[in-house]
Formats: C-alpha cells, structure tokens, sequence
C-alpha cells in the first residue's frame, strides 16, 4: 500500500518510526499526517510532520505524486492541524504541487503566529530523496515553510529566487516558527482597520 511505502520511506530519511494520524476538517475530508515529536528522531529538538495524501495517486511511471513535509521547532495539535489544513487545501486545488508555490490559508495558519501562506520548496540536498513505486510511477517531496504576509507580497512583486536570496543572505532558519521578519523585507503598514481598533483600544483604557 501506499502508506506503507511512505511510512518506511520516512522512517530512512528521519531515523525513526512516526505517529500517524487520520485527520478530517470541518467539511469532513480526511488526510493521514505522520508526525515525530522533537527528541524521537534524528532531527533531534525539530517536531517533523509529514502527508501522505497530498495529491491524488499515480497512474503510470511518467506521472508523480507529491508529498509535504516541514520541521518546525515547535509542535503540538495547533501545528498538526496547520500542516493538515495546508495539505487539504493542496489535494483540494486539484493541481499537482509545484516547487515555489504558496498556498495560503486562513488570516493566521498557526494560531498566535503572523504567518500566513506556505510556501513549498525543493531541498537542494539528498534529505527526501524521490520514492521509485515502479509501474506505479513516483513520489517527490516537497518542504513547507511558513511565511510571513510581506514574504509572500515581496514574492508577488518580485521573482521567487529574489526571496530565496534574501533568505540565503540573512541565513533565515525555516524552522524557526520565532523567526523574525528579515531584513530586506518592508514590514507592512497597518492597514485602517487595525488602526481603527488600537485607537478604539486606547480610548478604552
């Protein structure tokens, strides 16, 4: 089965045999997220989720399937949803997932943190390598990284190597999830509305 090929090719990569999880939104769509808590793997202090369901399955040896993974320094039902809802939302598109491709999510995707969209991102090294399923075509991997709204508006104005650069430059640790905004990157201006209520705050007080 294909979750087992997943679970086994996983557990090469991180060391380590994961939790799975069945997990359903509110509309009832299901996805299976495997999930090592920081100290069970090879990560060491990163917590690691990765899908298996991202994308529909594969017909013959010249299609691909597309699994999501991130590692974070931070876990806990918040962040399993967060990866769950991003996946859906990846299967849901009806597009096969492509390196550099945001996918947004709610106003917050992690609750009590300014991110806002995904971004997914070929490794440059051998961390998940392909997964060959022989006449069942392939599996390749994809890193989901958290980012902030004026990343993802600095990408929408600019190329996506431009904020890969930026990212290089000010060494920015994608796993960070107390990652700061880099330099670089103009801080957006608050809009009315969040005016509006620190004003409507003060007066209160």
């Amino acid at each position: 089965m294909m979750i087992d090929a997943l679970r086994e090719h996983y557990t090469s990569a991180v060391g380590a045999e994961p939790h799975l999880h069945v997990m359903t939104n509110r509309s009832g769509k299901q996805v299976n997220v495997f999930e090592w808590p920081a100290g069970t793997s090879r990560l060491g202090d990163l917590h690691f989720y990765a899908s298996a369901g991202a994308s529909p399955p594969t017909v013959d040896q010249h299609q691909h399937a597309v699994e999501l993974f991130t590692g974070v320094n931070r876990g806990g039902q918040d962040i399993l949803e967060a990866f769950t809802t991003m996946t859906l939302n990846v299967r849901e598109s009806g597009t096969r997932p492509q390196h550099a491709v945001f996918v947004t999510g709610d106003w917050r995707i992690i609750p009590g943190l300014k991110f806002t969209s995904w971004i997914l991102t070929e490794r440059p090294d051998a961390f998940m390598p392909t997964l060959d399923l022989g006449d069942a075509g392939h599996v390749v991997f994809l890193d989901a990284i958290p980012v902030f709204p004026e990343e993802a508006q600095y990408r929408h104005n600019n190329r996506t190597d431009d904020l890969f650069e930026i990212w290089e430059q000010t060494e920015m640790d994608s796993w960070d999830l107390g990652r700061s905004l880099p330099t670089g990157i103009q801080p957006a201006a608050r809009s009315f509305s969040q005016w509006a209520r620190t004003k409507a705050r003060n007066l209160r007080s």
